[in-house]
């Protein structure tokens, strides 16, 4: 086949310009991977501190009390919907053992805001729960929000701080 010579010319004009688009894509392409890569560690803290938060939430329920407290530094602080602030291992080993001895729980929480940055990172959000008394079979309902702020250790594992719940306490609690 007889090729005219201009558009064998404009062929090659081509060819080059697609050359130049398929390395422009590819240079995107791995400064895309690049910036996924660089963004990885905040979003898998922020997985890390979601599923701390759920299993905390089913330690709860559980009434499983050790698991609980090593969720906890062991200077940190709760703050009660009465304003009663309880700071410490042994004061938080006294709080959950008098809920767990007490009530069922069916705490739902539902995050608002998970953030970290550096060492510190919080998670704030809105909760609903069920309290049912053991002893009557009496149920208790509460509403409210909370938030936790979690401190990554120096071994690299998160732990709770400071856990505020705000709301009308329950009746008895």
């Amino acid at each position: 086949m007889n090729v005219p010579s201009t558009f064998t010319g404009e062929s090659k004009r081509f060819s080059g310009s697609l050359s130049a688009a398929l390395v422009f894509l590819a240079v995107a392409a791995l400064g895309a991977a690049t910036f996924s890569a660089t963004a990885s560690p905040k979003a898998e803290t922020l997985e890390t501190l979601a599923k701390i938060r759920e299993a905390w939430v089913q330690y709860l329920r559980n009434k499983r009390l050790e698991p609980i407290l090593k969720s906890y530094a062991p200077d940190a602080a709760f703050l009660q919907p009465t304003g009663e602030r309880l700071t410490g291992s042994a004061a938080l080993r006294t709080l959950f053992q008098t809920i767990m001895s007490t009530f069922n729980s069916d705490l739902i929480l539902h995050s608002q805001n998970l953030e970290a940055s550096g060492d510190l990172a919080y998670d704030s959000g809105d909760f609903q729960e069920t309290l049912t008394t053991i002893a009557t079979g009496a149920k208790i309902n509460s509403k409210g929000s909370y938030i936790i702020i979690f401190r990554r250790q120096a071994d690299g594992n998160w732990l709770i701080v400071h856990q505020v719940w705000t709301g009308t306490p329950p009746p008895g609690t």
